[in-house]
């Protein structure tokens, strides 16, 4: 990260609230300081087309409760003056390089904030089965659907990809859409969790392959029930498995690679806010005797469509779902031949 970069987003960091307040009226400020730690976000990372990501994303979530996209654009131009009056005057083109290049992009294709399951497959009418009983507070309704679809142990791997997965990336869209509230989506989320561990159980085994993968969400993500997937995906092949879960500290988490013997770390990353944090827990893994060894592979949305990042930030690979994850695995730490295919993006 060049120096004028590295200034100008802990400049954004430090003074979002303050920046927010001088941009917009009261009911604007909180939501506005979120955009300007995603600015912050793009800037440290140089990817301007982060950003610009993000406020397409923001104009579909207040479309979708009804907020007109011109308010969010004449909150954008106002942050604009305001950065180039109250930041100093080094860093003042590039924080309007990265404002400028968004509200050019600004009337783009909006991001598609429509349901997603379609019940015209047989998953996709047991995934809308499953939301139902979730939306409706029926745990155990939920887990039956699940677990009576299990006609043989290779069956489950699909019930995580095409069932529990797509279901809970459409909780999420419903959340940003203001279709359910925040009780609903951890409710959801939570018996998600419980149908994960009892569906494990039913699952196929391969023979123990002697390598261990630790997974775990980066400090500051929450979200980790991709993560659960991808561990019992590493489960399933052969692989030790050991999950961290959400939120876990850099310090923390690299005690583990030493106490685990691990060979490879799998690293979740849901928001791009998180991204410093990834990258500085890669760095600190990078330090360790053991960390400097192990293979690290990255996931999660904030890595969508980044290009090089996860390179950029020290990662071996990048893979979007848990079946990718365990085949980039394998190719990482030698189990099989990497043939010359992509590891990542």
């Amino acid at each position: 990260m060049s120096e004028t970069s590295e200034f100008l987003a802990r400049l954004l960091k430090r003074g979002a609230k303050a920046y927010a307040a001088y941009a917009s009226n009261e009911l604007w400020q909180d939501w506005l300081a979120e955009r300007i730690q995603e600015l912050a976000a793009a800037v440290a990372a140089e990817k301007p087309r982060l950003f610009t990501s993000q406020v397409h994303w923001a104009k579909a979530v207040l479309a979708a409760r009804g907020v007109s996209a011109e308010h969010f654009r004449a909150v954008l131009k106002a942050l604009r003056n305001v950065l180039a009056t109250e930041i100093p005057e080094k860093v003042q083109p590039l924080a309007a390089r990265y404002l400028d290049e968004a509200l050019d992009a600004f009337d783009e294709q909006p991001v598609d904030v429509r349901a997603r399951l379609l019940p015209d497959t047989p998953h996709g009418r047991l995934a809308s089965t499953y939301l139902l009983a979730l939306l409706e507070g029926d745990r155990r309704q939920a887990s039956r659907v699940v677990l009576d679809a299990i006609d043989q142990p290779e069956s489950v791997r699909d019930l995580y990809l095409h069932v529990l997965l797509p279901a809970q990336e459409e909780l999420g869209r419903m959340w940003l859409a203001g279709e359910i509230n925040v009780a609903e989506e951890h409710f959801a989320s939570h018996t998600t969790k419980t149908v994960i561990a009892q569906l494990l159980t039913h699952a196929k085994f391969q023979p123990p392959n002697g390598r261990t993968v630790l997974a775990a969400a980066v400090a500051g993500n929450r979200h980790d029930i991709g993560l659960h997937a991808v561990a019992d995906f590493f489960e399933m092949a052969g692989w030790r498995a050991i999950q961290l879960g959400a939120d876990v500290p850099a310090g923390d988490l690299i005690q583990a690679l030493e106490c685990f013997d691990v060979d490879l770390l799998a690293l979740s990353v849901s928001l791009n806010v998180q991204l410093e944090t990834v990258k500085s827990t890669i760095r600190t893994a990078r330090t360790n005797p053991r960390g400097n060894k192990v293979k690290i592979l990255v996931g999660g949305l904030a890595f969508a469509d980044s290009g090089d990042l996860p390179a950029e930030m020290g990662a071996d690979a990048y893979a979007e779902n848990p079946e990718e994850a365990v085949r980039l695995g394998e190719q990482l730490v030698g189990l099989v031949p990497n043939n010359g295919g992509e590891q990542g993006r």
